[in-house]
C-alpha cells in the first residue's frame, strides 16, 4: 500500500516533467505532454501526498491491504492526492515552472531507464521514502520511476512512465509486498495512474526543456518587470536584463536593490528575484535553468506527511524577497474509509495579506512594491513579494522616462519649465533645482540653446507635442 504513496508521488514528480515532443536523453530537465490529450502538460501543484492516511485511514491497515476492498479504498484516496498534487494544464509558451521536472539517471548505464524527478522544492524519492508505522515496520524507498520508449523516433518519441509499488522491507512467509506497477496517464485532463499502458493516455512525449518564459507584469519607464522563485539556477536570457535583490528597507520606503545578474549571467538557485525585462512579449523574455535543483533529501524515518518543499538557496547575500512553489486552493478533498468518509484539506499555499507586497505601481506611479490585488485569495507560486507593515509607500529606484519639456521634474509641462530652460541657457546655478537636462534639450539637437526655450513654449501652448 505504501506503493500507493509511490504511485502518488511520483506522478506528481513526473509532472513536473513533461512537455512537448522530442527525445529523453539521460539527466536534464524535461516536461511531459500526453499522447492522447495534446494539449496537456503535467505540473506540480502540491506535495501533500501522506502515505500513511492512504494505508492506515483509507485501506485500513495492513491487514486490509490485500482485499481487494482495501486496495480499492486505499486507490481511491491516492487518487485524490494525486489529482491534488499534480494537474494536467495547458502550457505552450512554458511558463508554468511546475511542469518542468529535473530527471536525474539512477545510473549512466545506457541500459538503465529509471528516473528521480526533482521539481518544486522535492523529488520523487523524496515523497515516497518513508516508513510505515504498522505491526510490522514496512519501509519504502528507492522508488524510481521507470521510463520506456514505445514507439516512435526523434520527436515524434512515445514513452510510458511506470513506477513499481514495492516495499523494501522483506516480511516473512509474504516477501515484498507489492501493489504492482502503475503508469502514469491523463484521464481527461486529470491526472492518474493505471494498471495497463495500453491505452494512447498511458503514452508521453518527453521534451529537453533548452529555456523557458516568464511574462512581464508592470510597466515602467520603458522597461518590464515580473518576480520569479525557482529552486534551480538560471541564466537571464533573450529580453531578461537584470535580476535584483532587495537588501533593505529605507525610512521613507525606498527599496535597496542590489543586482544578482545581468543578461547572460547566472542567477543562484532557491534566489527570489525582481527581473527587468526591454520587452513585454512572453516568447521574448527567456531564461535558461541550470544545474540540479535543490530539494529536500529523502528520510526513511518519515511516518506520516511527506516532508515539505525545502527552503534553503544558494544566495548568500541578504534579501528581502520571499516566495513559495505551491498555490493550490482546490480546497477539502473527501475519500471513502473502511468507516465511512473523510476529507483531508488539499490547499497548500500561502494566503494573500495586507503586509504581502508585490510588485506594481504605487499610487504616485512610480514602480514599487504593493498589496496585490483583492481579487486574490492566494500568492502565485513561483512569484515573490515582500512582507511590510510599515505606512510608507515603497518605492523602487528606477527614474522614470525622461518627459521632453518637464524640466522641473513635476509631470507638467507649464511656464516654469519654460523659467528653468532659460536658467539652464543663461548658465545660472541650477544644481539645487534638480533639473531634468534631458528633458531640457527638448529639440533632440544635443545642446541647450534658444531653440529649447522655443520649443518648450510652443508645448504649453499646445503648438507641438512632446
Amino acid at each position: 500500500m505504501n506503493r500507493i504513496k509511490y504511485i502518488t508521488t511520483i506522478l506528481t514528480l513526473t509532472l513536473c516533467c513533461l512537455p512537448v515532443a522530442a527525445q529523453l536523453n539521460g539527466t536534464g530537465f524535461y516536461r511531459f505532454r500526453n499522447a492522447q490529450h495534446t494539449g496537456d502538460y503535467i505540473s506540480m501543484t502540491n506535495d501533500l501526498f501522506n502515505y500513511t492516511t492512504c494505508i492506515g485511514t483509507a485501506c485500513g491497515g495492513l491487514r486490509q491491504a490485500s482485499s481487494s476492498e482495501g486496495q480499492a479504498r486505499a486507490m481511491e484516496c491516492v487518487g485524490k492526492y494525486l489529482q491534488t498534487d499534480i494537474h494536467m494544464i495547458q502550457d505552450a509558451e512554458i511558463v508554468d515552472v511546475g511542469s518542468m521536472v529535473y530527471a536525474q539517471k539512477k545510473n549512466t548505464n545506457s541500459s538503465n531507464y529509471e528516473y528521480n524527478l526533482i521539481g518544486q522544492g522535492t523529488s520523487l524519492l523524496t515523497l515516497t521514502s518513508g516508513t510505515y508505522p504498522g505491526s510490522v515496520q514496512l519501509q519504502f524507498n528507492d522508488r524510481y520511476i521507470t521510463i520506456n520508449k514505445v514507439s516512435g523516433s526523434g520527436a515524434n518519441t512515445l514513452y510510458t512512465a511506470s513506477i513499481e509499488l514495492k516495499s523494501s522491507t522483506y516480511v516473512f512467509l509474504v516477501g515484498y509486498p507489492s501493489l504492482g506497477t502503475r503508469y502514469l496517464v491523463d484521464n481527461n485532463g486529470t491526472f492518474a495512474v493505471n494498471s495497463s499502458s495500453s491505452a494512447q493516455n498511458a503514452k508521453w512525449y518527453i521534451e529537453p526543456v533548452t529555456h523557458f518564459n516568464v511574462t512581464p507584469e508592470v510597466e515602467y519607464a520603458g522597461k518590464y518587470y515580473t518576480t520569479l522563485y525557482v529552486p534551480f539556477a538560471f541564466k537571464l536570457s533573450g529580453a531578461v536584463e537584470a535580476a535584483y535583490v532587495v537588501t533593505a528597507i529605507e525610512s521613507d520606503g525606498t527599496l535597496t536593490l542590489e543586482t544578482v545578474a545581468l543578461k547572460g549571467q547566472t542567477v543562484p538557485a532557491g534566489t527570489p528575484v525582481l527581473l527587468e525585462c526591454s520587452s513585454n512579449a512572453t516568447a521574448d523574455c527567456q531564461l535558461i535553468p541550470d544545474g540540479t535543483p535543490l530539494f529536500t533529501a529523502p528520510d526513511a524515518s518519515v511516518t506520516s506527511a511527506a516532508p515539505r518543499a525545502s527552503t534553503a538557496t544558494s544566495y548568500t547575500g541578504t534579501n528581502l524577497l520571499k516566495g513559495n512553489y505551491y498555490c493550490n486552493t482546490d480546497g477539502a478533498m473527501t475519500f471513502t474509509t473502511s468507516s465511512g468518509t473523510s476529507s483531508f484539506q488539499a490547499n497548500h499555499y500561502t494566503a494573500r495579506a495586507a503586509k504581502l507586497k508585490v510588485v506594481g505601481l504605487t499610487a504616485s506611479g512610480k514602480l514599487g512594491m504593493v498589496a496585490a490585488p483583492a481579487s486574490w485569495t492566494a500568492m502565485p507560486a513561483n512569484k515573490a513579494w515582500i512582507e511590510y507593515t510599515g505606512t510608507a509607500e515603497l518605492v523602487l529606484p528606477f527614474a522614470p522616462a525622461t518627459l521632453k519639456g518637464d524640466v522641473d521634474r513635476d509631470g507638467d509641462i507649464d511656464i516654469d519649465d519654460v523659467n528653468a530652460t532659460i536658467d539652464i541657457v543663461l548658465g545660472r546655478d541650477t544644481e539645487a533645482y534638480n533639473y531634468d537636462m534631458e528633458a531640457a534639450d527638448a529639440d533632440d539637437d544635443d545642446d541647450h540653446d534658444i531653440d529649447d526655450v522655443n520649443t518648450i513654449i510652443d508645448m504649453v501652448l499646445g503648438r507641438l507635442s512632446n
